[in-house]
């Protein structure tokens, strides 16, 4: 504003000194001129001054319009990074999203199978009831077969002492058989011996009583 001011006045200036030349002496229009002639430097100079402090505004107005681009850049950057962080974000939701919900199905099938191990536990312990059942039964049935056992094995015992007396029995028998069989066998020579005898003499005999008849 002080600067569009000036010029305005130096303009004035000039415009009033031209119709007042046409109306003065020599000496009051060199005066004049003299006296112009100084505004003009003294415009010159102030028109030089404020160029000066335009192209210093120009200079310090590059240099924030520099600052701002380059803030300008940084925050396009940030926008920027900031929508791939978001996007980034997004899909990360969706990821977890997809993550939970796998989660729950896979926390809904294990509380169905827990549901059906809780089942076959107390199918179990059932069997294992009966079992104990069973266990307490063949107790019963087992010491049955121990009383059994010690009948069976005092039975054993003499029957054992029965088997050792017909052993000895039986080997008494066999050494009295092999006598009677040595006595056969030399009795069965003798009487084949006495056969074959008896044989040659009835044929001595027959030989004899045929001559006697011949005769």
């Amino acid at each position: 504003m002080k600067f569009s001011k000036s010029i305005l006045t130096v303009g004035v200036l000039m415009s009033l000194s031209t119709a007042a030349f046409a109306q003065t002496t020599a000496k009051e229009g060199l005066d004049r001129i003299k006296a112009n002639l100084n505004n003009s430097k003294a415009n010159l100079t102030e028109y030089e001054k404020n160029l000066k402090t335009v192209e210093g505004n120009i200079q310090e107005v590059g240099k924030a319009k520099s600052q701002v681009e380059g803030q300008q850049k940084q925050v396009l950057q940030q926008v920027e990074e900031n929508n791939q962080a978001m996007t980034k974000i997004s899909s990360q939701e969706k990821e977890l999203q997809a993550l939970m919900n796998e989660e729950k199905t896979k926390t809904a099938q294990e509380n169905q199978k827990i549901a059906e191990l809780e089942a076959m536990i107390a199918k179990i312990k059932e069997n294992q009831k009966k079992r104990e059942t069973n266990v307490s039964d063949y107790q019963m049935q087992m010491n049955q077969l121990q009383e059994e056992k010690k009948i069976w094995h005092s039975r054993a015992g003499n029957l054992k002492e029965q088997n050792d007396q017909v052993n000895q029995r039986l080997r008494s028998l066999a050494s009295e058989e092999k006598e009677w069989q040595a006595k056969q066998k030399g009795y069965q020579g003798e009487v084949k011996r006495w056969s074959k005898e008896v044989e040659r003499q009835q044929k001595i005999s027959d030989s004899y009583n045929s001559l006697a008849e011949v005769k």
